[in-house]
């Protein structure tokens, strides 16, 4: 979900942040109230191409990119991040890299309790088809005889 939601909503990013969204060759700023810079990577995170200013409302795509990197706009410049820069980045220091681990543990939580509801759902409803059964058995008895 929040590779589908990306910035959207937001009214700013700030300088010093980012978002860096795996995998993506592409990204569009649709309903986004603010400009950005985005920042195409390859595979070995090598910079392919840089989009200054990106304005809302416009899409940006780069044929083999692997990743984008969104960055507040002005960022990439005053970083001097350019096709041929090579980026690092430090998973244990992303507040993403958190909440993506935070989210998978609610995800499973949430598949446990849905497995757990399903399980309950089922007995239930065996419970019921016996006692349907049984009352099917008397009523088949009691007109029987």
């Amino acid at each position: 979900m929040a590779r589908m939601r990306g910035l959207l909503g937001r009214s700013d990013l700030p300088q010093g942040e980012g978002i860096l969204l795996r995998p993506a060759g592409s990204i569009h700023t649709f309903f986004m109230r603010f400009p950005i810079d985005v920042v195409f990577l390859n595979e070995e995170d090598v910079v392919v191409k840089v989009v200054h200013r990106l304005a809302p409302w416009r899409a940006a795509g780069e044929k083999g990119a692997q990743s984008v990197l969104e960055l507040a706009a002005g960022e990439a410049e005053s970083r001097e991040i350019e096709v041929g820069s090579t980026l690092r980045f430090d998973p244990a220091a992303s507040r993403t890299h958190i909440a993506f681990r935070e989210a998978a543990q609610t995800m499973s939580e949430y598949v446990i309790v849905l497995f757990v509801i399903s399980a309950t759902i089922m007995a239930a409803l065996a419970f019921m088809s016996g006692v349907v059964g049984m009352l099917i058995q008397l009523a088949a008895d009691i007109l029987g005889s």
